[in-house]
């Protein structure tokens, strides 16, 4: 099928697609009632929009890792009777038998799990053909059009029915879409038992009598929780002031510094304070005027309330200046000058600077703390998964399956609706996940998401545009920015493929003009009865092709690109919780510490205590090592081509040639740098899917 323009069809086939957006309006439909109100989101997930099969085995295998690293942990107490005896010191003989009973249970839900991932054996065929099983667990890429899915399990090429299936992998059954529907079902229940298991008080009793609860004595307490999961080299980065200050520009929130070009009242840094770190021969009134100094502002945080599940938390609206050395200096690095543990100066938040040990280090994990939760609530719930999901239901509500729109972005969002359907049922929900680890009660972190999207306007922070906005696009004044370089190139690879895509559709600036139905979309995406969007289109409509192709690269990179640069991180960097605490655990002090001899025994006291830290690992390291789809790829999942119309065939072979040398600069950049693979193409997936 040749995707066509409405205005281009006959009066019946314009009638034929009108009856499929109304059959469409009543399965894609907006509930404006949720954690996440006023904003709206799917009502339900719509058929064909629920999670692929080969997705679910990435889940799986996340799953299997973390269980297994826990039966590790475990194994040297549970299965060494002398060292359970030794235990009888500190426990009472009762719980230690509870202790041990959870241990089992642990080792079943671990066999359950694997149990499952052994059915899947069955699964042979090639990657083109084997993730179509998607399909029959609900996950399509456009409804009723394109290339038709099919399920191969012989692996000899061909599609044709199994006599074995996931579910009995010994034959009892063929592997029908009715089984694998079961079988995702199945995963889903046994996913839900262990989380349910994971929060019990059996679970916490077994923490505690594996060493794996409260403050630990030092930091290898939190570095013991990675007994079969890889601790990557880059761990514990944020305890270094160099990595912690390259967080700002190639971690999980990059998108947090701003120029600052005259001093801010409310940050009063001296030029002593500057020149501490900076170094004599430069000063604060110079880098200033050089465009060297870039400041951190939390100020959205201030005020926001603190929660107590499960205990009482802490965060701070500080303010953090850095600075990039002087031009023709051989380490031009970003450098951490100063932060201030509020918005206001005082006695009890003075401006503290990287000399000033504790302080320093106390100052340095609040503001982790506050990027932690700008990190998860706006920069990942709320400016890619929420901002997605609006496009999402518009895109299905108003354009229907022919619509060349339709085609292009369907990929795009695929498994959004899904992801983000259990993120507010249970991700934001009261003792989930974001309750129990984030510093605000479960309503004022919801709120931040709602707020982001709410105040997001959007021409202005078109990805290049918005480097301009934060006074951070000069690479003279900031040379080192991997996540500004690198998603340029990104940008500018996919900017050309959606201006060529668009431009075998319309002709002319008039043909978009004329597209009633693209004109309803972005009414849609504009509505306070939609995806409530602000500062959308060219004067409330759709004018021209080149607007047109930033408005669609943009939609495509933020859930693709965007999302990627800021969930992925979340494995290698935010598992191993002292370099990113995702709450404090004690209050600001109320005057300047003394320094001590061990200043890390006294900063744990405001690190997260274990059990925590082992919520933050899971949490971590499920969203930030499942990956489905690469970027470009739109046949890997589709039995022949995705794109039916042979002419998208040359811009896109060229779309992914360029990936290709995009891949090659970036590998190049990372043997001259401190590496950053966010935003490598290859490790790039096309939708919002985890």
């Amino acid at each position: 099928m040749t995707p066509t323009l409405p205005q281009n069809d006959s009066a019946q086939a314009q009638e034929q697609r009108k009856q499929q957006l109304a059959q469409l309006q009543t399965q894609y439909v907006y509930d404006f009632t949720t954690r996440v109100q006023p904003l709206g989101v799917a009502q339900s997930v719509p058929p064909g929009q629920n999670f692929a099969f080969v997705w679910t085995l990435g889940v799986l295998n996340q799953a299997l890792g973390i269980t297994g690293n826990l039966i590790s942990m475990g194994s040297h107490l549970f299965e060494s009777a002398d060292s359970l005896a030794k235990k009888l010191e500190d426990f009472t003989e009762e719980e230690l038998h509870k202790a041990e009973q959870a241990y089992l249970d642990l080792k079943t839900h671990h066999l359950n799990l694997s149990r499952l991932f052994d059915a899947t054996h069955v699964i042979s065929a090639p990657a083109s053909a084997v993730a179509l099983a998607g399909v029959a667990s609900g996950q399509g890429l456009a409804t009723g059009t394109g290339p038709s899915f099919a399920i191969d399990l012989g692996g000899g090429g061909g599609t044709r029915s199994s006599s074995a299936s996931p579910l009995n992998p010994r034959g009892a059954q063929p592997a029908s879409p009715a089984s694998l529907e079961q079988f995702a079902e199945g995963l889903k229940d046994s996913l839900g038992h262990l989380s349910q298991f994971l929060g019990d008080t059996a679970f916490d009793l077994l923490l505690r009598v594996i060493g794996q609860y409260g403050q630990p004595k030092n930091l290898q307490g939190y570095q013991s929780q990675f007994q079969l999961l890889p601790m990557t080299p880059g761990a514990g980065a944020a305890l270094d002031d160099v990595m912690f200050a390259r967080l700002r520009v190639a971690g999980p929130n990059p998108v947090v510094l701003r120029r600052l070009s005259a001093p801010d009242a409310r940050f009063p840094v001296t030029d002593a304070q500057f020149r501490s770190t900076m170094g004599p021969q430069d000063s604060l009134a110079t880098a200033m005027g050089e465009g060297r100094v870039y400041l951190a502002d939390y100020a959205v945080l201030e005020g926001l309330k603190a929660g107590t599940f499960p205990t009482q938390k802490y965060v701070c609206a500080p303010l953090a200046l850095f600075a990039v050395p002087r031009a023709g200096e051989a380490d031009r690095l970003l450098r951490a000058v100063a932060i201030q543990c509020s918005q206001t100066p005082g006695p009890s938040t003075p401006v503290v600077t990287p000399s000033e040990g504790l302080n320093w280090e106390i100052a340095r994990l609040f503001l982790q703390v506050a990027d932690g939760t700008w990190h998860e609530m706006i920069s990942h719930l709320g400016l890619t998964h929420l901002l997605i999901e609006a496009f999402t239901l518009a895109t299905a509500r108003q354009l229907p399956p022919e619509h060349p729109l339709q085609v292009l972005l369907a990929p795009h969002f695929q498994g959004t609706l899904a992801i983000n359907n259990a993120a507010v049922e249970s991700l934001i929900a009261p003792g989930g996940f974001v309750d129990r680890l984030l510093p605000g009660t479960i309503e004022a972190s919801a709120s931040l998401a709602v707020q982001a999207v709410e105040g997001f306007r959007f021409n202005q922070e078109l990805f290049p545009r918005s480097f301009a906005n934060r006074g951070v696009d000069d690479a003279q004044a900031f040379p080192d920015y991997p996540y500004r370089d690198d998603g340029l190139l990104v940008w500018a690879s996919l900017h050309q493929w959606v201006s060529d895509y668009v431009s075998l559709y319309y002709g002319s600036d008039a043909d978009v003009v004329s597209d009633y139905e693209l004109q309803s979309w972005l009414k849609e995406l504009a509505s306070p009865q939609g995806g409530r969007l602000q500062d959308i289109g060219e004067d409330g409509v759709l004018k021209t092709r080149g607007y047109l192709a930033d408005l669609v690269t943009m939609i495509i990179f933020t859930a693709s690109a965007q999302h990627a640069a800021v969930n992925f991180p979340q494995s290698y960097v935010m598992s191993f919780t002292p370099s990113l605490p995702l709450a404090a655990y004690a209050p600001l002090p109320g005057a300047p510490l003394a320094a001590k001899a061990d200043d890390i025994q006294a900063l744990l006291a405001y690190m997260p205590p274990l059990q925590q830290a082992f919520s933050q690992q899971t949490l971590m390291t499920l969203l930030g090592r499942v990956y489905f789809g690469a970027l470009g790829s739109y046949d890997r999942y589709v039995s022949g081509s995705y794109f039916q119309d042979p002419r998208v065939a040359v811009p896109l072979q060229d779309f992914q040639t360029r990936l290709g040398e995009v891949e090659a600069t970036i590998a190049r950049r990372n043997l001259r740098r401190i590496p950053y693979r966010s935003l490598l193409p290859s490790e790039i997936p096309q939708s919002i899917n985890i």
